[in-house]
């Protein structure tokens, strides 16, 4: 009985000392890389704030002037991305964790004229499809912005702890997106907006990933591949969002009894849109092309993880990064992203 009694001090001190290490969650902007024991449950809020700025063909930037000489009559000159989700967590196992995520997200963007008007792409619109121009000047050299905001779609996740040591841990997670966010968005003119200002992807899309984990002293390090994958051809507006694949690695140490800084270096490849709108939309922005979606890209990261080690409010985690990208390769003509904030506050018990 005694070496029983050992083993269970040992697996309590181990839960303890992982709840108040501040390296041992994954950087603000890394999802599903932790699960919990049996009956533990955790809430949590997240934020990420993106800014887009810059025109790129491929890796290259580009001016206006490139971009009239395309067939475009507009441009995107800034877009702004920021989205607000709660994380909510339940183990009903040692092994098994449950997930739900749901989203609110805000998108805005700005566009001006290239100084031409739309002889290119302009002649590819359907019935009913109208040249986005700016209602105040009533030419393609005025400027325009617009908004907009709602729920986003909704991840349900079941999380297993494939193994889990005393220093190494995998987890397998497989997930979905429900589509609970709008993908059929119009402007004032009855025209669908930006395939990119849609709230949704309209489709149901698989979520899976695997992370691994270590830890030794003061150190902490992970891995992790994921994907998104459409399940659907195409959406009740006619198209499908490209699949998604990605794969991040970071390392943390802890600087303090309450505090870690982290480094993470992330990959994605994401498709090009397939399909098309079913209704009357422009043509005459690259945003309005599917083609001009996805890439692969490679950011890098730095970030902090704090915890409350003490009182009425230990196990409190804030996480903040900020995310830069190193390099691009956009499909067709696409803004830049300029960065990232990513913030994680969340309390288990």
């Amino acid at each position: 009985m005694s070496a029983v009694a050992a083993a269970l001090a040992a697996t309590s001190a181990s839960a303890h000392e992982q709840t108040f290490r501040p390296e041992s969650h994954a950087p603000a902007g890394v999802m599903v890389d932790h699960a919990h024991n049996k009956g533990e449950v955790m809430t949590g809020y997240r934020y990420s704030h993106s800014s887009y700025n810059g025109l790129y063909q491929g890796s290259d930037a580009i001016g206006a002037d490139e971009l009239a000489a395309a067939g475009y009559s507009m441009m995107p000159t800034a877009m702004t991305m920021e989205m607000t989700m709660l994380d909510i967590m339940y183990a009903p196992t040692d092994r098994l964790t449950l997930m739900v995520m749901p989203m609110y997200m805000t998108m805005s963007m700005d566009m001006a004229g290239t100084g031409m008007m739309d002889h290119g792409h302009g002649m590819e619109m359907g019935m009913g499809d109208s040249m986005e121009m700016d209602h105040g000047h009533g030419h393609a050299m005025g400027h325009m912005s617009h908004e907009v905001d709602g729920f986003g779609d909704t991840n349900f996740s079941a999380l297993y702890k494939l193994i889990a040591a005393e220093h190494h841990t995998l987890l397998g997670t497989l997930g979905v997106n429900a589509p609970t966010g709008k993908s059929d968005l119009k402007n004032p003119d009855g025209t669908f907006v930006h395939y990119g200002m849609q709230l949704g992807s309209g489709t149901w899309d698989a979520t899976p990933s695997v992370t691994y984990t270590g830890t030794a002293g003061v150190l902490n390090w992970g891995a992790q591949a994921s994907a998104v994958i459409r399940l659907e051809d195409a959406n009740d507006s006619g198209y499908a969002l490209g699949d998604t694949y990605g794969a991040t690695a970071w390392g943390a140490v802890r600087v303090l009894d309450w505090v870690s800084v982290s480094a993470r270096v992330n990959w994605t490849d994401q498709d090009a849109i397939s399909g098309h709108y079913n209704g009357a939309h422009n043509h005459s922005s690259p945003a309005d092309i599917q083609a001009n979606y996805g890439g692969e890209f490679l950011d890098g990261a730095l970030g902090i993880n704090t915890v409350v080690t003490g009182g009425d409010f230990a196990g409190l985690r804030l996480g903040v990064e900020w995310v830069t990208r190193l390099e691009e390769d956009y499909n067709g003509y696409q803004l830049g992203l300029d960065d990232s904030v990513n913030v994680n506050l969340s309390y288990a018990f």
